[in-house]
């Protein structure tokens, strides 16, 4: 099975399958004669295919990979905006900002360092 990296695609993105898979690869469909494809509709011969183990296991990892792909595509793409935004909110509120997290830092600190060393302590460990 070719890994997700190894994946050829093509020049929209799409993955192309390169792997051939024997009958006796396949598992959970038995091998059909070729004398009955002749005989199947073009529906029931899809419904075969996509309907066998060894696809739904490649349709997995393809769809693992898009996600993985997209997710990343979206950080990448959405990353300057966010630092743009922020760095516009912080300069614009100044002393507000830093009051306002200071206050917090103040506020949740003793609790955040009492769980950390209480998870760190000897009788944790």
């Amino acid at each position: 099975m070719t890994a997700p990296e190894d994946l050829v695609l093509d020049d929209d993105g799409v993955p192309i399958l390169t792997d051939i898979v024997t009958a006796a690869q396949a598992s959970g469909t038995a091998a059909i004669p070729e004398n009955q494809l002749a005989h199947m509709s073009v529906e029931d011969i899809t419904q075969t295919i996509l309907g066998s183990e060894s696809i739904r296991h490649r349709l997995d990892d393809i769809a693992t990979e898009l996600t993985r792909n997209v997710r990343i595509q979206l950080e990448q793409l959405l990353r300057p905006a966010i630092e743009q935004a922020v760095t516009e909110v912080m300069d614009d509120s100044g002393s507000a900002a830093y009051d306002a997290i200071r206050q917090q830092l103040d506020e949740v600190l003793p609790e955040i360092l009492a769980n950390v060393l209480h998870e760190n302590s000897p009788e944790n460990s």
